[in-house]
């Protein structure tokens, strides 16, 4: 399947990548915006407040050193008041500056990964009509490919909104989980497009069409994770810019059809193999 795959992605790479840049392209850009919000909300703030906190503790030693008490039991008992404001008062620092950080950040990273699977969903939708026309050796262009897409606007956004929520709540647990639900519902877009189903229905039908093709389902997402790291490694070779988001968001857009294109070929291996077995005779 994953020589299928490549060979389809090769002979229709042009037709394939403008049809699934039409998503791919703003959800990467949004999601690198909202990655620079989160990193700035992370790196702002916090750090006056570190030094301000340092320089009394220093200043109140310097005092203690300049002008110390007169008996020894109240110079060690200064001393150690001070070790507990320091220890005390950088612990409460500490906390107040990581969850008042953390917080948009996690916010920015919700963001990311929703942006992200929206248009993974997108544009995998609009790869089933393409790669189905070049499986019947017939040619289509991203015209028809979302003009498909649009007429069944409604059910899709439905699917994806439930099935994002689900990864979304999988995913915290971990990461593994949310990656194993978004394989599970691997299969959903093509039953939206092409067998009219939608919601709850379209997600647990995806279940049921991968029983004994959860290694490629897997293999494929696989892929997905490994070009989104690749897009942001290249990234980070880059020095700090606009070219930065433009040169991950290239990579993905290039690339994520590929692993798009193969799970539109699960879909049919899946579908071709219920029809035989359920047929008479």
């Amino acid at each position: 399947m994953l020589r299928q795959a490549l060979a389809l992605y090769g002979r229709h790479f042009g037709s394939l990548v403008l049809t699934c840049a039409v998503a791919l392209l703003p959800a990467n850009l949004l999601a690198a915006g909202a990655v620079v919000f989160g990193l700035g909300a992370l790196g702002s703030g916090g750090i006056a407040e570190t030094q301000t906190h340092s320089e009394q503790i220093q200043q109140k030693q310097q005092d203690l050193r300049d002008k110390p008490p007169v008996s020894t039991e109240a110079r060690d008992e200064r001393t150690r008041q001070l070790g507990r404001e320091a220890i005390e008062g950088g612990a409460a620092f500490d906390a107040r500056h990581i969850f008042g950080n953390l917080l948009p950040f996690a916010y920015a990273t919700a963001i990311v990964a929703g942006l992200l699977l929206a248009g993974l969903f997108l544009a995998h939708a609009a790869a089933v009509p393409l790669v189905l026309t070049f499986v019947e050796r017939k040619t289509a262009g991203p015209a028809h490919a979302w003009a498909v897409v649009a007429s069944r606007i409604g059910p899709l956004f439905a699917t994806g909104l439930l099935g994002a929520a689900l990864v979304a709540l999988g995913a915290v647990f971990f990461i593994l989980p949310g990656l194993v639900l978004a394989a599970g519902f691997s299969l959903a877009p093509p039953l939206v497009i092409r067998e009219g189903l939608s919601g709850r229905a379209a997600l647990e039908r995806s279940w049921d069409l991968l029983r004994g093709r959860w290694a490629w389902a897997l293999l494929f997402w696989a892929l997905i994770v490994v070009f989104s790291v690749l897009g942001s490694a290249a990234a980070d070779l880059l020095p700090p810019g606009p070219w930065r988001p433009a040169a991950s968001t290239l990579i993905r857009v290039l690339l994520y059809p590929l692993p798009l294109t193969g799970l539109v070929l699960l879909y049919c291996d899946a579908t071709q193999y219920m029809r035989r077995t359920s047929a008479p005779g």
